[in-house]
């Protein structure tokens, strides 16, 4: 493609464009939400003043739905020492039974390593992002 045929539609850059953006923010948001096991739960809990854990299993229907809810939330509230968690309570039971969570999914907030709120089962986006933001500006203080 010439570069008479890129001004003549500049949709197509526009398009291109969009999806390498599309691409880097899904790789961005699969990182931000950190797997967390025995074994980093302590450095994560070290290192953010705010931290959000969210409890799930593979075979768990209510789980793999409401995680989407959990990503686009914490995509709206990432700042600066707050970090978003996932327990799989079958990978990390051994973090599942810290906390004493029994019933997924649930939420756990985290504040300066003690947990402040949890939030059990399915609640709606709105439910869910006025709670966790509660504790999001904690994290800069």
């Amino acid at each position: 493609m010439n570069g008479e045929e890129k001004e003549a539609n500049p949709w197509i850059d526009l398009s291109e464009k969009l999806e390498e953006r599309a691409l880097y923010l899904e790789k961005v948001l699969k990182e931000f939400i950190i797997d967390v096991s025995s074994t980093n739960l302590d450095s994560l809990l070290k290192e953010n003043r705010i931290v959000f854990l969210y409890f799930t299993a593979e075979w768990c229907g209510p789980c793999i739905n409401f995680y989407k809810t959990f990503k686009d939330v914490a995509t709206e509230l990432l700042v600066p020492g707050v970090a978003f968690g996932k327990v799989d309570v079958d990978a990390a039971y051994s973090v599942a039974d810290k906390y004493q969570v029994r019933h997924i999914p649930s939420i756990l907030i985290i504040a300066d390593g003690k947990v402040v709120d949890t939030i059990v089962g399915q609640v709606g986006k709105d439910e869910l992002k006025r709670r966790m933001s509660t504790y999001v500006g904690r994290a800069s203080k």
